[in-house]
Parts: C-alpha cells; sequence; structure tokens
C-alpha cells in the first residue's frame, strides 16, 4: 500500500511523516455534510521512518507500507482478542453449567469481554518493551517543499 505523507521533523536519519487517515467511507462527494463515525473531522497518524529519500521538512513523500504488515497488525489488533473472547467464554460457560451457577450464558459473556480486555492489555504491556519494526520506506519525493514560491502581496 502506498501512502502519500508529509514529512514534519528531521532526527538524524529519521523522519517524522504525518498523513491524514483515510474514512472508511472513501471520501464520497458527501463528506461535508456526513456524519458518519466521525468522518467531519480530519484525522491524523504519525509515523518514524528512514529517511532513503533525503527529503526535508514540508516534503510530500510517498510512502509504501506492505500489504503483509497490514495483515498483521489487523490480525494482532482484531482476530486474537476475537479468538479470546470465544475461547474464554466456552471455558467459563463449561465451569458455570459444571458448577451450576445460575445464568451461564451471562457468565460467559463476562468471562468474553474479560478475555478482550486482557488481551489489549497484554498487547499494550508488551508493546511498551518491544520495538516493532513497521517496514514502512520511503519511496519518492512527490512534491518538495523549497519549490514553494512564497510572494509578497
Amino acid at each position: 500500500m502506498e501512502q502519500k505523507v508529509t514529512v514534519i521533523a528531521l532526527e538524524g536519519q529519521q523522519a517524522l511523516v504525518e498523513a491524514r487517515r483515510a474514512s472508511a467511507c472513501g471520501d464520497c462527494a458527501g463528506k461535508a455534510s456526513c456524519s458518519t463515525m466521525g468522518s467531519w473531522s480530519d484525522r491524523f497518524a504519525r509515523l518514524r521512518v528512514t529517511n532513503s529519500v533525503h527529503a526535508r521538512v514540508g516534503d510530500e513523500v510517498l510512502l509504501d507500507v506492505p500489504d503483509s504488515m497490514l495483515l498483521k497488525v489487523a490480525f494482532r489488533l482484531y482476530a486474537v482478542p476475537m479468538i479470546s473472547f470465544v475461547m474464554l467464554g466456552l471455558v467459563v460457560r463449561v465451569l458455570a453449567v459444571q458448577a451450576d451457577w445460575p445464568l451461564p450464558e451471562v457468565w460467559a459473556a463476562a468471562g468474553g469481554v474479560a478475555g478482550v480486555l486482557a488481551t489489549y492489555a497484554w498487547m499494550l504491556h508488551q508493546g511498551r518493551y518491544q520495538t516493532v519494526a513497521l517496514d514502512a520506506r520511503m519511496v519518492r519525493i512527490i512534491h518538495s517543499a523549497s519549490s514553494i514560491s512564497i510572494r509578497s502581496v
């Protein structure tokens, strides 16, 4: 996947880039009047990448993000919590039925929700202590900030 981003800061060989997040609707013609999922506000994502094209602050560059990385992130954020919801819900329901607790389905639902919360807490804890290589790389400069001429009126 390729994304147009803007370089907002340089730190040695690294560049901090910012991109406008794409909305789920794909920016249709009714965007200005749409209120679906907060699409009325611009949302931005920031990322540090190696400045392989020697971009400067203000340059617009093309960033390449491998599809495999996006699939891994999606699996980790969506599939793993769902699997923990189902598995822990099943285990808690079996225990509730065997222990003859009232309303085993309610216990199962509570166990599933606890599993999801525990999974996200674990991911947050792991993220603080591990560095993930995103493999995103700059491909080329689309628009150089130095080519912008400033005219006084």
